[in-house]
């Protein structure tokens, strides 16, 4: 039975043992419920605050304040008066809770509230990436502490799964994508360092499977090289090309309008078609690639700088990252994400001395206001032109 009646530590010393949930008359949400009565008599009681993020449709949230083996009702009752205030406000007591207790974060808390977010942005078919870490790695390491995470535990709960299933490609995908939420919480100073290498061998013989290998500038300039050579000369070819160049993800380049190549100068947009105000200057092989692009692709009633056949909407990144990884297996033996090629090309402008301005400004790295450069700062075509000539 629930009663609604004032919480406090006489009454529900009196209720009888039909009473199970009691729903306070001043703080509304705030609640207790009772379990079964022990041999002495006793009973459990736990307290909770019930609450929505987003007004009446939004997520429904049942806050844990605790239970009377650690708290009587009075403390309770206190701290859900401490509540009240900021869930009028609009706020969201479990992700305050969250960046509180930022030493201590467990995986799925991270998730929820920076991770899956990060990954609806990211990637352009994020459904899957979602998936990804929600059904291969959060059932296996969504309660421990990220602190906690390191190579050996997550071979154990989550590569030695898929290997054992003989699920290699998605090993692979899950491996980058892993390491890409293992990443953001590095760079949000939630791990002092990144716990997953790019590189993971389980088992011997056909058990075997290599994740992500690192990619030297060498190699990266050798892939790019071939890619040029090639006889095919199709879309995937000339978006590596591109991604090489400049570092930007092949999302933000098919993403792009042909209109957006003015002068000397390249306009980015996002995925939803809104110019994100990030411009590449046009100098050496990219103003030339870009050239021969709009030759090749010479589909005057497209918007997009990469048309699809028959249709107008931008082309699926999901194929063409496929057949990216394909080449660049031929080339090296081996595949990559485009997320992990991404972090090499990053890598190698950074070891050749490419300004580190210039290198956050190309990735998206979030900089103070005064470090951030302008779009059309001098120092950003210095710094691909350095790239460029390699050193």
């Amino acid at each position: 039975m629930n009663i609604k009646e004032r919480i406090s530590p006489a009454l529900i010393a009196s209720l009888a043992s039909d009473v199970n949930r009691v729903n306070d008359n001043q703080y509304i949400g705030f609640h207790a419920r009772l379990g079964q009565r022990k041999g002495d008599g006793s009973r459990l009681v736990s307290y909770y605050y019930f609450y929505r993020v987003g007004g009446r449709n939004g997520q429904q949230i049942n806050y844990f304040i605790g239970n009377s083996d650690t708290l009587d009702a009075g403390t309770a009752r206190r701290i859900a008066m401490q509540i009240e205030p900021h869930i009028k406000a609009g706020k969201d007591i479990l992700k305050m809770k969250f960046e509180a207790q930022k030493s201590n974060v467990r995986l799925k808390d991270f998730w929820r509230f920076l991770g899956r977010e990060f990954f609806l942005n990211k990637y352009k078919n994020s459904q899957d990436a979602l998936r990804n870490i929600e059904v291969a790695v959060l059932p296996q390491l969504g309660s421990v502490p990220l602190d906690k995470l390191q190579q050996q535990l997550i071979e154990l709960r989550v590569i030695k799964p898929l290997v054992d299933a003989k699920k290699f490609s998605q090993l692979r995908v899950v491996v980058s994508q892993f390491r890409a939420l293992l990443q953001l919480a590095v760079d949000h100073q939630y791990l002092q360092k990144q716990p997953l290498k790019h590189h993971v061998v389980i088992g011997e013989g056909p058990a075997k499977a290599v994740a992500d290998d690192h990619l030297s500038g060498a190699q990266i300039k050798g892939i790019y090289y071939r890619a040029g050579k090639s006889q095919k000369q199709s879309v995937y070819l000339y978006t590596l090309r591109l991604q090489i160049l400049t570092g930007q993800p092949l999302s933000v380049i098919l993403a792009s309008y042909r209109q957006d190549i003015k002068g000397n100068s390249w306009l980015l947009r996002a995925t939803n078609g809104k110019l994100t105000g990030k411009i590449l200057p046009l100098g050496g092989p990219l103003k030339v690639l870009l050239k021969e692009v709009l030759k090749r692709f010479p589909n005057a009633h497209s918007l997009y700088l990469f048309p699809s056949k028959g249709r107008e909407v931008g082309m699926d990144a999901r194929a063409i990252a496929k057949s990216q990884r394909r080449f660049i297996a031929s080339v090296h033996g081996h595949g990559i994400a485009m997320s992990a090629l991404l972090k090499d090309i990053e890598t190698a402008m950074i070891n050749i001395g490419v300004e580190p301005l210039v290198v956050g400004y190309l990735f998206g790295k979030k900089l103070d206001s005064y470090l951030a450069l302008d779009p059309r700062d001098t120092a950003i075509e210095q710094g691909l032109q350095q790239w460029y000539r390699g050193g």
